[in-house]
């Protein structure tokens, strides 16, 4: 018996590796640790980079349910046209998926038998830097993703986007704070404009209150929805977007069938002052 139980657990072993994802290619510009994402941060912006061409963007955050359901493609095509960026969580590295924009990163999650998942980043333009790594949960040792993505501004600046998928099975809060933690303490490293969006899975009263307490500290905004269509566990909304240094101009929740969770859209205005100050609108 002793043998059998030893053979379970060395199959374990095997398993907690078989799902991690590869390691990310060596890169100048991108980052699979949350310590090599701060030493990126901490450079400088590139000269040559191209600034955001728009001051009023556009950007979807959506749990898409591994794509599991066939009209996804369909709904994710109509919101790509209203969408300058996607933030997608339990996307998968389906090529027709990945295609939907010009420019696309992704960080990977739990890998299953035939199935990658994890998040994608879409968008109409190339990030000047991208950071992806994990966390995983604290019971199964499954793999949630986590991405940081940088955009040069007219005026020198740069805008933040970060990416979380929550892990989710625990019995306390530690394990979810440090996955916070990690994100926060990379954003403390960014003096300007940022986007913080994902699956947070807040289904807690104490998940709901750390994150409010984390990123307020941050002096960032949440961004509510009329009417609000998120998935909600014990009243709490899962998916949450958080912003700071620019203004919000709309933000909606759209009804969908294609996942178990309902997409959010949201514009925000993003003003640049040039070196003379000379405001670009």
């Amino acid at each position: 018996m002793p043998s059998f139980y030893f053979l379970l657990y060395l199959l374990f072993i095997q398993w907690q590796q078989a799902v991690l994802p590869e390691p990310l290619p060596a890169s100048p510009f991108s980052a699979d640790s949350p310590q090599s994402c701060a030493a990126l941060l901490a450079q400088p912006s590139e000269p040559q980079s191209m600034p955001l061409p728009v001051s009023e963007l556009r950007l979807l955050s959506w749990n898409i349910y591994k794509a599991a359901k066939p009209e996804l493609l369909a709904d994710l095509h109509a919101l790509s046209e209203q969408s300058h960026i996607m933030l997608l969580q339990e996307a998968i590295t389906e090529e027709a998926l990945l295609q939907l924009k010009p420019h696309t990163r992704f960080s990977p999650g739990y890998k299953g038998l035939n199935q990658q998942t994890g998040l994608a980043l879409l968008s109409d333009w190339s990030p000047q830097l991208y950071c992806r790594f994990y966390q995983r949960e604290p019971w199964l040792r499954t793999p949630k993703a986590s991405s940081i993505s940088r955009y040069p501004l007219t005026n020198g600046d740069s805008l933040l986007l970060v990416n979380m998928h929550g892990i989710n099975f625990t019995l306390g809060i530690s394990d979810y704070r440090q996955q916070l933690e990690r994100l926060t303490g990379l954003i403390k490293l960014h003096s300007g404009p940022v986007i913080f969006a994902g699956d947070f899975n807040s289904w807690s009263r104490a998940r709901w209150q750390l994150v409010q307490g984390l990123l307020s500290e941050l002096d960032m905004t949440r961004v509510s929805f009329t009417p609000d269509h998120r998935t909600r566990v014990f009243d709490l909304p899962l998916d949450q977007i958080w912003i700071r240094g620019v203004t919000l101009t709309s933000s909606q929740t759209l009804e969908r069938t294609s996942s178990d969770h309902n997409p959010m859209l949201m514009s925000v205005h993003i003003t640049t002052e040039e070196p003379g100050g000379d405001k670009q609108h």
